[in-house]
């Protein structure tokens, strides 16, 4: 099933007396989130109390009050809204909510909510001779809207902590609201010959030790890692797979694609074997996409082939690298072009090493998702659209939900093509202009994303020119990547150096080129024979 993009607001209703603005308020401060209140708005635009607006406007004027105020409570994204009791009443509030997130309705007995307003003089509506046949009469009036609500939970017996407990356990099931509660992703791949799990949420490499034990105590696992992330994460991961009955290693390379190289394969072949690790034993590749195809290849060629496990710490590696099987080293002549397709065991992708990024890393990340988004997922591009902010700023739920998704578009590419012999082409977009920039650019100074992202934008006009696309289609993906700071056009690069680079692309046949373009946003089209004299347009309009 689809992952859905994250809530924008998780909205607590009800019947008055059931304990909306309580529990809203301790529910926000669990999941880390702002409270707003729609009373609380109203009573501070309008500078008197609810009773006092009911007294002098009336209710339908207060009714519109609580339309607008539930405008500005949605405006920002990410918060708990508490509302009034009538605020489901009107049938365009109840689709502003719901388009928003899930809507939690709060009930009680009629007994319990007498018992808790009776001395609340606060209440427009219970200002009667029988307020206990009031009530009565409200519930029963509102029971039909207050039923379109996503899920129930009662009140009666107790408020506070052990409501929220249980709205929490409902909100993790929810597809838009989970993310916010941190419930793990789990996305199976499953392919000819090979299945396994990637595990997608905060912390999940302190589980790596119970979620994928040895097959007894004791068998050897090598860590590759790099220096950098080598005293951020090694030390931790070697002790989590100790406790869990691995006698681990830790090998540590230089940073940089100067790594994936015969050398330094060589040399871990050599520390592997002095370690005793055999054809029982695993590697875990702890780092980016360097890492990624480093301890792949060598895996897949000790002792001819040992386990695989991915522990991906970069936004690339995560949604794209660490997923498919390709490993690689590099030679003189190019990269990756020695290598092994070599299915990992699982994979591991914990959000919160994210945090240690550099900006730019981060970046290169945002031109893949943003990739798959173009071809695979509308709402998802559009979520990116609206919650730039929230991605740029490194929000837990939000970042969760862009690898999930990515990962499950990946996984589903690979399971349908899992030797790169026809749908997996589509993975190629804003790649074929991408890579000839990057091989041009001076001693590989561009990094993969930012290729990807002028790549984008430059293969969109493409499908403008050749009548695929509408210019507003090609205008939208150029707009999302200028908005995150992914360059739309790059300097520095020999535009004759890029044309030859594109001249000895291996998809080129006779003088015509097999692309993947988008006709519109969230669909793509793989085009059989685009002339090369358009690609070199392509790759000129990328040039500024």
């Amino acid at each position: 099933m689809r992952l859905r993009p994250p809530a924008d607001a998780i909205a607590i209703t009800g019947f008055m007396g059931t304990g909306k603005t309580t529990v809203g308020r301790l529910l926000a401060e669990r999941l880390g989130l702002e409270h707003v209140d729609t009373d609380e708005l109203i009573e501070a635009e309008a500078g008197v109390s609810i009773s006092e607006v009911f007294a002098r406007r009336g209710e339908a004027h207060f009714r519109d009050r609580e339309g607008e105020a539930l405008g500005r409570a949605l405006s920002v994204s990410g918060r708990v809204v508490s509302t009034g009791g009538g605020m489901l009443l009107r049938e365009r509030n109840r689709d502003a909510l719901r388009e928003a997130g899930p809507i939690v309705c709060l009930t009680a007995s009629p007994e319990a909510i007498l018992r808790r307003i009776s001395r609340d003089d606060s209440r427009p509506l219970l200002r009667v001779d029988d307020p206990a046949g009031r009530i009565a009469e409200l519930l029963a009036e509102r029971r039909p809207v207050y039923e379109q609500a996503d899920c129930h939970v009662d009140t009666t017996d107790a408020l506070g902590d052990e409501v929220v407990e249980r709205v929490l356990a409902l909100l993790a099931d929810d597809p838009r609201a989970r993310w916010h509660v941190g419930t793990r992703t789990t996305v199976p791949v499953a392919i000819e010959g090979a299945a396994y799990d990637i595990t997608v949420g905060r912390g999940v490499l302190d589980e790596v030790e119970t979620s994928y034990p040895p097959r007894e105590p004791g068998v050897r696992a090598g860590v590759v890692t790099t220096e950098r992330i080598a005293p951020l994460l090694a030390d931790r991961v070697r002790a989590s797979l100790m406790a869990g009955g691995w006698d681990a290693q830790v090998f540590v390379v230089l940073d940089g694609e100067g790594s994936k190289s015969l050398d330094v394969a060589g040399r871990l072949w050599e520390q592997m074997a002095e370690a005793g690790l055999d054809r029982g034993s695993t590697v875990f590749a702890l780092g980016g996409g360097v890492v990624g195809d480093l301890a792949g290849f060598v895996a897949a060629t000790y002792m001819r082939g040992i386990d695989l496990v991915h522990l991906p710490t970069t936004l690339l590696a995560q949604v794209d690298s660490s997923i498919g099987g390709k490993t690689g080293i590099d030679l003189s002549a190019g990269k990756n072009l020695v290598g092994a397709f070599h299915q990992p065991r699982a994979v591991f992708s914990d959000i919160d090493t994210l945090a240690t990024l550099p900006a730019e890393e981060m970046r290169s990340g945002l031109g893949e998702i943003i990739k798959h988004a173009c071809c695979f997922d509308a709402e998802m591009f559009e979520f990116m659209e609206r919650r730039c902010a929230a991605v740029l700023g490194g929000d837990g739920a939000t970042l969760e939900y862009l690898v999930g998704r990515n990962c499950q578009i990946k996984a589903e590419v690979v399971r349908q093509d899992p030797l790169e012999q026809g749908l997996r082409a589509v993975l190629n977009y804003g790649h074929t202009v991408g890579h000839a920039l990057e091989r041009a650019a001076p001693e590989w100074s561009l990094r993969h994303g930012e290729v990807v992202g002028a790549g984008i934008v430059a293969e969109a006009r493409l499908a403008v020119w050749m009548g695929i696309a509408e210019p507003e289609t090609a205008e939208r993906q150029r707009r999302l990547v200028a908005a995150y700071g992914l360059p739309t056009a790059v300097t520095g690069v020999d535009g004759e150096a890029a044309l030859r680079a594109l001249d000895r692309d291996k998809k080129i046949v006779a003088g015509r080129l097999r692309l993947p373009l988008v006709p519109a946003v969230g669909s793509f089209q793989i085009i059989e024979d685009v002339e090369i004299d358009l690609v070199r347009r392509a790759v000129r309009s990328a040039l500024c």
